[in-house]
Order: structure tokens, then C-alpha cells, then sequence
């Protein structure tokens, strides 16, 4: 980082806090501390010689993190706007073994014509909703409600460049919307037969402000039953051995699921997300890719 291209860095704040990360590839620099060590000594350095002050190191939740990717000794200097990985909506505390994350629910909901089903007014269920990650999502998208909602950190609040009246009229559209699609009236349930899960589940909703839109409780998949209503997708990510317990019971339970699926959501779409093939051809079902 030469002179010059401190102005591509001048929102940083020379008494606030930064963070470097460093990766290479095909380079001659491969350590990655090393480099994001120099690159944090170099910007220092700089901002100290123009202000006389220098910004703290702060890995966690600093103002601004810089990212620096060097391929075949060409480095590209970036910052972070994010702050964390934007899967993470806010709503999840500790997780369970093996979590949906939260993005790849909402892609298989939007892949299986979830908005369109809610907006004609189709339920939805999840038979092994674990920590609810797919319920948390289908009403997300049902509701109109922006899925960094209750996120409360993002890598570009403290950066001196960053707008903030545009973004609170931004979160205040966000919040007008959540608050007219809450009124739309829809069936989002959950199941699981684990009483932690349920309880993971119910801590989730909660923080994602969902507590009166989405209903989950404990129940096997034996006692799985239509809630009622002719339409809706179902959409569930049943273990595949690599993921929760062994394959010698997963056959039985994934006929159980096609069994159910066959009995008492006909006319329903179902969306059945899982590692391993040969399992889903234990459905008893045709798919679609």
C-alpha cells in the first residue's frame, strides 16, 4: 500500500479501529498473518504520518475490515462493508449438530416456488425443522421482511463514508414492509422429534421477531398430518447419514417421509433437500432436479 492509494482507504478513522485479512494464491507471499501484518502496518503507518494518530486492531468488530487478496503477486485491496458473512440473518444462537445455513434455505425455498404458494395463500410445513431455519425463512419471504432485519452489525455502520440517513430511510422501508406483510395470515409450521431442537427453534423465532408467524412444536413424523389446508409446499432437510446418525435407520425414515408426503399433502409441492441420492430414492417419489 503505497502513498497515493491512502485515499482509497481515507474512511478509515486514524483514532477509530481496523482489522486485515490476508489471502494469496500462486504467490510468492503465502503466509497469511505475515501479509495481513504488513498490509496493517502499512495503512497505520500512513494514517499516523498524515494525522499523527493511528487506528487500534480490532479482529472482531472493527470500523473498517480490509481484505487483501494477492493472486500471482498482484494484490487487490478491498473493505469489507459486510462485516460478517450476510447468511447470518441475527436469528440463530448456538447451533446444533449440522445447521442449514441460512442462505441455502432461503435458495431452496425461492428454487420450489415458495413466494409464489405463499402469495395464493398456501401453507407451509417443515417435518424436521431442527432450529427452524427453514420455517424462520419461509416467513421471511412471505412477509416481505429483509432478512438483515435484526442483524445489529454491519461492516460499513463506523466506516467515516457511510451514509447514514439514506440508512435509516433504507431500514425504515425495510420495517414498513415487515410491518404490512406480518398482516398477511398464512400456516408456517415446524416439527421435530427433539425437544432441543424445538426449544433452539423457539429462541430463534423469537429473535427474528416471528413469534406470532411461525408455529413450531414437537411431534414425530409418524403423527405428520395435513394442517388442513389443500396447497402449499413442504420442505424439509432430513439427515443423510453424513450429516446426523447412521444409515442403517435413514431407508426406513426416508419412506417414512415419501409415505407421508403420498398420504396427506397431495396436491401440495414438496421440496426434499439431501446428500445422498440413494436415500431420496426412498421417497417413493418422482423429482425434479
Amino acid at each position: 500500500v503505497t502513498a497515493p492509494e491512502v485515499q482509497e482507504i481515507r474512511g478509515v478513522d486514524p483514532q477509530g479501529s481496523i482489522a486485515c485479512d490476508f489471502a494469496s494464491a500462486a504467490s510468492q507471499m503465502t503466509h497469511s498473518q505475515y501479509g495481513a501484518q504488513k498490509t496493517k502496518d502499512a495503512i497505520v503507518d500512513q494514517l499516523r504520518e498524515q494525522t499523527g494518530s493511528r487506528p487500534n486492531v480490532d479482529t472482531r468488530r472493527p470500523d473498517v475490515r480490509i481484505n487483501v487478496y494477492v493472486y500471482r503477486d498482484v494484490a487487490t485491496l478491498g473493505i469489507d462493508l459486510a462485516g460478517e458473512a450476510l447468511h447470518r440473518r441475527g436469528y440463530r444462537g448456538a447451533s446444533g449438530a449440522a445447521p442449514l445455513k441460512e442462505n441455502v434455505a432461503a435458495g431452496m425455498l425461492l428454487r420450489a416456488g415458495w413466494p409464489q404458494i405463499a402469495k395464493d395463500g398456501g401453507a407451509f410445513v417443515d417435518p424436521m425443522c431442527g432450529s427452524g431455519t427453514l420455517p424462520i425463512e419461509a416467513a421471511l419471504i412471505a412477509h416481505d421482511r429483509a432478512p438483515g432485519l435484526t442483524r445489529e452489525y454491519f461492516g460499513f455502520l463506523r466506516w467515516r463514508q457511510h451514509d447514514a440517513q439514506l440508512w435509516m430511510r433504507v431500514l425504515e422501508d425495510a420495517r414498513a414492509r415487515a410491518a404490512q406483510g406480518a398482516k398477511l395470515k398464512l400456516r408456517i409450521l415446524g416439527f421435530d422429534r427433539d425437544r432441543d431442537a424445538i426449544t433452539a427453534a423457539l429462541a430463534a423465532i423469537d429473535r427474528a421477531g416471528l413469534a406470532t408467524l411461525v408455529h413450531v412444536e414437537r411431534r414425530e413424523l409418524a403423527a405428520l398430518e395435513n394442517p388442513g389446508v389443500e396447497h402449499g409446499l413442504i420442505a424439509v432437510n432430513p439427515p443423510y447419514g453424513e450429516r446426523l446418525g447412521t444409515d442403517s435407520d435413514l431407508p426406513e425414515l426416508y419412506a417414512l417421509l415419501g409415505a407421508k408426503l403420498r398420504e396427506q399433502f397431495a396436491g401440495w409441492q414438496a421440496a426434499v433437500l439431501t446428500g445422498n441420492p440413494v436415500l431420496g430414492t426412498r421417497l417413493g417419489i418422482e423429482a425434479r432436479a
